[in-house]
């Protein structure tokens, strides 16, 4: 099949240009690997677009120009054409080379504004290569869907007209592809997903112990078995500081902090692990609590050890924090797949908790605060209708690294006051949702009791964070937040160009993490920051307990999270 494959020189010129379009900077700074597949699926789409304008040219405009421009070519001579066929692809090849050298400079300054890791140069010249491979990849591809059109164009009734059964070939052929990547590609990859993950999640992870504390889910009084919680689960009640290591990082007199968490094994059906979450807190006497935190996990059910710890020290461990597994796939398989069935799982898990709350006397029963990070987000927003829903049912939610498709989000950021951006808005004065993009922002926002209401939405969400801003528009459309000023990490060289911003970011996205804390997909740094703004505490108190929190993680080694 490959040799069949004919390069048309429109095509090249196409693919040449969104080749070097593509080493534009973008979010994160990229290792050749990723922009070689930028640059390489890129010219793939430029080679597309070459061979359709070239069809245009020939259907519309080549009658009227053609003999023109013929007659020019053939007064050129031989020797100087033969030059040209020469110097030609050589200068395009040193073009392309000379653009990804240049292009270094580029994830140079986001690498400075992240804190990454600048890639040398001898490294990133493989993009050229790498590129090429991924380029030759998208041909083969389109090849096979051609074939495919012609088959069913073959295939189409032959009384029709010819351009009708190409239509129709086309049009099936395009309906196959959009099938496949949509529906066919994504539902395997997920069902595969499940068998695998649940069998490396059985386990818990070397130096989990069951706990004895009868504060704690899997413990000998617990009614959730241990080896039911998930390797994840395990850890999470497993770790953490007790009320000894609390009072001695603190200074301060602390109670025995209570962690509850339900696992797939311990109840198959979601309302059931509600139902168990909610026996668990009566039973660890969660509702005489000062405040109670119930966590939406990761895809996995993995929960930011960093955010228990932070909240659990904000309050000297008279807290209860409470969490439920709803998945054994990581999240970017529910990224990919739309995230559906994390909004019905959240709506499941929060629902029945928070009606519990409700039924405990108003004077007498915890704070009840949600938290949600990436995935989590999509979950905590699902049991929710709108900001009046919110300010009637829980004291506080703090969300980061929300993805676009969040319902609540992409409202709340179309709907933002007339003058803010997009990366940093206002909506309706701040009085129960407001937008952060880093620790500091949040510490602004201290003091601000009486026009902040009793009940707070906290969003925090990095400049340079794939997680926030990928989205299927971005191919066709610039996006707010590329056309504001950039935020505190993000490239302002950074510009929307069609097809290729949305190959970038979603090339960023396998890396979002890559980099360090406050940057890119990583909100470790904001936590303490962010429980404090939204339980209307002392910034003050949460600056002062920073140390304590690195600490806390040293002594648990839960410092990777």
């Amino acid at each position: 099949m490959i040799k069949k494959i004919r390069l048309h020189p429109w095509g090249m010129v196409g693919a040449a240009i969104m080749f070097v379009l593509g080493l534009t900077p973008s979010l994160l700074p990229r290792d050749f690997f990723y922009q070689g597949l930028v640059c390489g699926l890129g010219a793939g789409i430029g080679y597309a677009l070459g061979r359709g304008a070239y069809r245009i040219w020939h259907r519309w405009f080549s009658p009227r120009y053609a003999p023109r421009l013929r007659a020019r070519l053939d007064a050129i001579s031989p020797r100087v054409r033969g030059f040209l066929d020469i110097a030609v692809p050589v200068a395009a090849w040193v073009g392309v080379i000379a653009a990804a050298v240049f292009s270094l400079r580029w994830q140079h300054g986001v690498a400075e504004l992240t804190g990454a890791q600048a890639y040398p140069l001898w490294e990133f010249l493989l993009v050229v290569p790498v590129g090429l491979v991924f380029f030759t990849l998208t041909l083969v591809v389109g090849v096979a869907v051609r074939g495919l059109a012609r088959l069913l164009t073959r295939a189409a009734p032959s009384r029709l007209r010819a351009p009708v059964r190409s239509t129709l070939g086309w049009g099936a052929a395009i309906f196959v592809c959009l099938l496949l990547i949509n529906e066919v590609i994504p539902g395997v990859i997920v069902s595969a997903g499940e068998r695998a993950f649940s069998v490396s999640n059985k386990d818990p992870e070397e130096g989990v112990e069951q706990p004895q504390e009868a504060e704690r889910s899997g413990s000998p009084e617990s009614t959730v078995a241990f080896d039911g919680l998930g390797s994840y689960g395990m850890r999470f009640v497993d770790g953490g500081l007790r009320a000894e290591e609390l009072a001695e990082v603190t200074g301060q007199p602390a109670r025995e902090p209570v962690r509850i968490y339900a696992g797939l094994r311990n109840e198959p059906e979601v309302r059931d692990r509600a139902q168990a979450l909610i026996d668990e807190l009566e039973r660890t006497g969660a509702r005489d609590r000062e405040a109670l935190l119930l966590v939406l996990p990761t895809g996995t059910g993995w929960v930011n050890m960093r955010a228990a710890q932070a909240f659990e020290l904000l309050y000297g461990g008279n807290t209860a924090v409470a969490a439920a597994q709803y998945s054994y796939l990581p999240s970017a398989f529910h990224f990919f797949a739309g995230g559906d069935a994390v909004q019905e799982a959240g709506k499941a898990l929060i629902t029945p908790v928070v009606d519990w709350w409700n039924s405990l006397p108003a004077d007498d029963r915890p704070k009840l605060y949600l938290y949600g990070e990436s995935l989590g987000s999509t979950a905590v927003e699902s049991a929710f209708s709108g900001m009046r829903d919110i300010s009637s049912s829980v004291n506080g939610i703090l969300l980061t690294g929300p993805p676009d498709f969040n319902p609540l989000w992409s409202s709340f950021i179309e709907r933002r006051d007339p003058g803010t951006t997009e990366v940093s808005p206002e909506y309706s004065g701040g009085l129960v949702v407001r937008f952060a993009q880093n620790a500091e922002q949040v510490r602004s926002f201290s003091g601000d009791n009486e026009q902040w209401g009793p009940t707070r939405v906290l969003y925090i969400q990095h400049p340079s964070d794939p997680i926030v801003w990928w989205s299927p528009s971005l191919m066709l459309e610039e996006p707010d937040w590329l056309r504001e000023p950039a935020g505190f990490d993000r490239l302002p060289e950074m510009n929307w160009i069609p097809f290729i911003t949305f190959l970038q970011v979603a090339a960023d996205l396998p890396v979002s993490q890559n980099v360090p804390q406050s940057h890119g997909h990583n909100y470790g740094d904001e936590l303490l920051d962010g429980f404090a703004a939204v339980a209307g505490l002392e910034q003050r108190r949460a600056q002062e307990l920073e140390p304590a929190l690195e600490k806390a993680l040293e002594i648990t080694q839960d410092e990777r999270f």
